[in-house]
């Protein structure tokens, strides 16, 4: 058991003298790297050695900030892109990370302010747009959310999330046309995507194409869309 103990000590020793001699810019990579294999937890223990090193390495703070989000630990991660954005407040990352979270947080409003931000600072992210969208889309603005989403469209013309997206907005204004369009589109890009298959046979649905309606969603059953069964029980079962 004591050699065991002394073994595990002694890795851990070689460890951290491995990371010890190594620069900040060379701890960020290799915490980056950690990410990419999802070793949120062992990443981050690299930023925090990097950010001893330099307390103002934006690159540190900001993949701090991105991995404490992946664990979970959402207020840290706000705090790390809090110090991210002091230090850079010109790089749209930030701005755009940070609004992740606050939506995991339920603060639309602070998302919507670092969106905006986020956007002034670099105009051609289609994400940006998507998740402004979304947003505006969850309080009842549809013709905004229809602006952004055809603008994203134009920065990433091949997305099924945008096409399914902007469907969506599209059934909200009895646009039923326009949204069918949109979500075959976006089954046309994806031929697996429940989701779209679903509110495909709501539209078809409210213009009182009951068969087609019902074939869509059945689609959307058999590929375990949560909600499809129950829209079928309601419109399909009579």
């Amino acid at each position: 058991m004591k050699s065991i103990l002394k073994g595990i000590f002694c890795l851990t020793f070689l460890l951290l003298m491995t990371s010890c001699g190594k620069n900040e810019e060379q701890l960020v990579e290799e915490g980056r790297s950690l990410m990419g294999q999802e070793s949120y937890a062992e990443a981050i223990k690299l930023f925090n050695k990097a950010l001893e090193k330099n307390e103002n390495n934006y690159t540190a703070l900001n993949a701090r900030g991105v991995a404490l989000l992946r664990i979970g630990e959402l207020k840290e991660s706000v705090i790390s892109f809090d110090r991210a954005i002091a230090v850079d407040s010109t790089d749209y990352r930030g701005y755009y990370n940070r609004s992740n979270t606050k939506r995991l947080l339920s603060d639309d409003q602070g998302a919507m302010f670092d969106l905006d931000r986020a956007i002034l600072l670099q105009p051609n992210i289609a994400d940006l747009y998507i998740n402004r969208g979304a947003i505006l889309f969850k309080y009842g603005e549809f013709d905004q959310s229809l602006f952004d989403f055809e603008f994203a469209l134009r920065l990433d013309a091949n997305n099924p999330l945008i096409y399914l997206n902007k469907g969506k907005a599209e059934l909200r204004i009895d646009n039923s046309d326009g949204a069918i369009y949109d979500f075959k589109k976006a089954i046309e890009l994806n031929p697996q995507y429940g989701e779209a298959y679903y509110w495909l046979g709501l539209a078809e649905l409210a213009l009182d194409n009951r068969s087609d309606g019902c074939s869509y969603l059945s689609t959307a059953e058999s590929l375990n869309f949560e909600g499809a069964t129950e829209a079928i029980s309601q419109n399909c079962m009579q």
